[in-house]
């Protein structure tokens, strides 16, 4: 953690920073000690001590001595810690048969979550404003204490300048301000923070799941749609408008099936849910989730229909998979959703057919199985929150 330096800056705003950059290494790291803290930043005791207990004051940390038992002589070691009861955020991911809330502490930890139907009307936002309005009163701390930040995530395309959601198509939502509609109609402060579900769960993969300490990585998550996040230099790559990271629109097989976005051979036609279903020779099901389920339960059992449909896979996962090595030359590739188990499964076949794609073998290659699962866009959506609040912090 580097610390502000000292010249040209008045004191007030260098005060500021420092107390930015302790929040940060407590919402990331956890407790830490105060002689920690000072090797850390290189303040000094004194430093660290008035910064702490302006923290402290403002309901933000906690200080004490450590729990563990003495290791020598001389007085144990002051910790400090977020404080995460009452420094929260609330975070929401929408989806279109659910809505996901959860209280999470400042420094990572879930205090409470919950899982919900959505009332969704396609092409109609207002029912799904109104039933969030009602969840977001509801999870507000029980003592009153309002959040720190409010984070969603949706499956959309998010206009990075404002939040707005300029498409959503599996929800039909076109050119919805989501973000200011809650803060009017819930009265929370700001921040109010709107994001992709899947830039988010990159997000939180890279801080809390498979990515931790790997600065440049992509996420490829592939369900019914497929979608990823691409960080570089510990950055989220939003591209000119928001949109970057679109990888389930790469075209991988130009002519073929058409995909809801209108262009034809779009890499989720090949990759996502409906691929998997469709190469199982499952006719097309009432309930694709439940077609789902059952189809990963038999590749679990070692059921090898199952088994031979994830394999077929392989090649078409392969072909986006060489594409992002390429382009973006990350240090990690992180696999979601479908993926994940398909990894598990076929990794060897997987590798072999990356191995024969690939031209440029001295870029190196790690794929890894996302650890968050489905939390991931929540717990994204937290850390979203988190981001803004420390960037305005005053």
């Amino acid at each position: 953690m580097n610390t502000a330096t000292t010249r040209g800056r008045d004191p007030a705003s260098l005060r500021r920073d420092n107390l930015r950059a302790l929040l940060r290494h407590l919402h990331l790291h956890g407790p830490t000690s105060r002689a920690e803290l000072c090797e850390i930043t290189g303040l000094t005791r004194s430093a660290i001590a008035g910064l702490v207990g302006e923290l402290a004051d403002r309901g933000l940390a906690l200080e004490g001595p450590t729990s563990q038992p003495p290791t020598g002589r001389g007085r144990p070691p002051i910790i400090v810690s977020p404080h995460e009861d009452q420094a929260y955020v609330l975070a929401v991911a929408v989806e279109v048969d659910t809505i996901r809330i959860s209280r999470v502490g400042f420094g990572g930890t879930v205090l409470a979550e919950t899982r919900t139907a959505h009332d969704y009307a396609p092409g109609d936002p207002q029912r799904s404003v109104q039933q969030l309005t009602e969840l977001l009163r509801e999870w507000t701390h029980p003592s009153g204490t309002p959040p720190i930040g409010l984070g969603v995530a949706v499956p959309a395309l998010v206009r990075a300048a404002d939040g707005r959601i300029m498409r959503a198509p599996n929800l039909g939502w076109q050119h919805l301000s989501l973000g200011d509609e809650l803060r009017r109609a819930t009265g929370l402060p700001e921040p109010v923070v709107v994001g992709n579900e899947a830039r988010l769960a990159a997000l939180a993969e890279q801080r809390r799941g498979a990515g931790r300490e790997c600065g440049d990585l992509v996420y490829v998550s592939a369900d019914v749609g497929v979608g990823g996040g691409i960080l570089t230099g510990d950055q989220v790559l939003t591209g000119h408008t928001g949109y970057g990271g679109e990888i389930g629109h790469m075209i991988t097989n130009p002519g073929g099936r058409e995909c809801h976005c209108g262009a034809r051979g779009c890499w989720e036609t090949e990759i996502g849910a409906d691929a998997l279903l469709r190469i199982s020779g499952a006719p097309a099901p009432q309930d694709r989730h439940a077609a789902l389920d059952d189809l990963l339960a038999r590749a679990e059992r070692g059921d090898e229909d199952a088994l031979t449909a994830f394999r077929e896979l392989v090649r078409p996962v392969a072909l986006g998979l060489v594409n992002l090595v390429n382009v973006f030359n990350p240090e990690r590739i992180i696999l979601g959703g479908l993926l994940e188990p398909m990894l598990r499964h076929t990794g060897t076949q997987l590798e072999s057919a990356l191995a024969g794609l690939r031209g440029l073998p001295e870029v190196p290659l790690d794929l890894r199985p996302a650890q968050l699962g489905d939390h991931a866009p929540l717990l994204g959506a937290a850390e979203a929150a988190v981001n803004h609040f420390l960037a305005r912090f005053e």
